[in-house]
């Protein structure tokens, strides 16, 4: 860990993304609604596909 301020090259906004094991759609998970979050429950918008939630950690500047 370093004590530096971030520079541009490191200055990357993460995002915690359901990644739908049909088809590969990365759901954002702020844009999920409270019962796929207290379910663990989500369903993909592009395949309808239902399934646990798949936690993928991304980085907004490159697709998971």
């Amino acid at each position: 860990m370093s004590s530096h301020p971030p520079g541009p090259e490191e200055d990357k906004q993460w995002e915690s993304v359901h990644l739908c094991p049909k088809c590969g759609y990365a759901l954002n998970l702020e844009l999920t609604d409270l019962e796929a979050v207290t379910s663990g429950i989500a369903t993909c918008p592009k395949c309808n596909w239902s399934s646990p939630i798949n936690l993928k950690i991304v980085s907004e500047d490159k697709p998971p």
